[in-house]
């Protein structure tokens, strides 16, 4: 039977865009390849057959490490697994998604699979991602660009409004009240805007898949920097490190900084600062957005994850506050298995601080 399956398997394999292999664990040698492994790792099938040692050369040298885990860890759980990491084929880069079966049979253990190439997958992944997370940000940037002026028209109309009744002109008065309930339906239109697709990407479960954490922020506050927002605000982004690699839901975690930098820009005054920063840790990455604003006082904090009524306040220019986004951060990093708080102190500013798993 394990002759006919393995007969099986060499056959589909031999018809498959995909990797197939079947490597004895005991000798330390391939059983069997399809061509498609050595086209997949940019290496003659012949060759790999000799010298099993050539793949981990083709390994990304920041992923050598991560694939040696998981083959340990492949071993020690004796369970299907799979895993994603890239190669390095003549300097370009490759992800590859691996799947692997250990199985017993009487020459001892066997690992069975198959490698598939997923760059351009994961490459439009990433580009859907990227464009997601400037949707968002471009979303928050315009609710700020139009609230003030929004605002500015609706606090004009009132400072009007009692001369204009003087006059008794019921058309003049009419206007005014025209103008008023316009910017304020308006103003409310935008705050709901934000929310609605904010709570609305939030429903979905994460996917968590490798992401280059450093460069993802870098990104966010780039962005931030050259809007007009960035004549407003200092923004700063530091790092611990270049290059910080982990697994977790790009665009769902992009959607908590851009919520914090928001509650940030909502009680930082003008020409205040707003910082980003991450600390590489040993086994965990902790992320702050820091600002100096005027801080969250005391009786408030108790309940600022929990969408309280006392929690909720205006800002420094009446933006309203439907206090879903400090929820759903906390659900967001929640599902990352992570964990969230902040040090505040009221005319000094506030730190919120995200811890991740590696």
């Amino acid at each position: 039977m394990a002759e006919l399956n393995n007969d099986l398997f060499s056959k589909i394999g031999n018809l498959s865009v995909d990797g197939y292999f079947i490597y004895s664990v005991e000798s330390k040698s391939f059983q069997y390849l399809n061509d498609s492994f050595g086209k997949i790792w940019g290496i003659e099938k012949n060759q790999i057959l000799n010298t099993p040692k050539l793949l981990v050369n083709r390994i990304h040298p920041e992923d050598i490490d991560h694939a040696k885990s998981c083959l340990e860890e492949c071993l020690e759980d004796g369970t299907e697994k799979k895993y994603e990491f890239r190669l390095l084929v003549e300097h370009v880069e490759k992800y590859v998604r691996m799947i692997i079966y250990p199985v017993n049979n009487i020459s001892g253990l066997d690992l069975v699979g198959t490698v598939e190439d997923t760059t351009v997958m994961r490459h439009n992944k990433i580009h859907i991602e990227q464009i997601n997370a400037r949707k968002n940000i471009t979303l928050e940037v315009l609710a700020h660009d139009l609230k003030e002026p929004l605002g500015m028209m609706r606090l004009t109309a009132s400072s009007m409004e009692n001369d204009i009744a003087k006059t008794g002109s019921l058309e003049m008065i009419n206007s005014v009240s025209f103008i008023k309930d316009m910017c304020e339906r308006n103003l409310r239109l935008v705050r709901s805007m934000i929310n609605k697709e904010f709570l609305k990407s939030a429903e979905v479960e994460i996917g968590k898949e490798r992401a280059e954490l450093v460069w993802e922020l870098r990104d966010v506050v780039r962005f931030y920097k050259r809007s007009k927002l960035g004549k407003t605000k200092n923004f700063q982004f530091t790092t611990s490190s270049e290059k910080i690699y982990m697994r977790l839901d790009s665009m769902k975690f992009l959607q908590v900084i851009n919520n914090l930098i928001s509650n940030s820009l909502k009680f930082t005054n003008d020409n205040g600062y707003i910082g980003v920063h991450a600390e590489e840790c040993e086994n965990s990455v902790v992320i702050s957005v820091s600002d100096d604003g005027i801080g969250i006082p005391e009786d408030l904090q108790a309940g600022l994850f929990n969408r309280l009524p006392q929690t909720l306040r205006p800002g420094l220019k009446g933006e309203e506050s439907g206090g879903f986004g400090m929820s759903i951060i906390k659900s967001i990093v929640d599902l990352h298995q992570g964990k969230i708080w902040f040090e505040s102190e009221v005319g000094v500013g506030t730190t919120f601080y995200i811890e991740l798993p590696k």
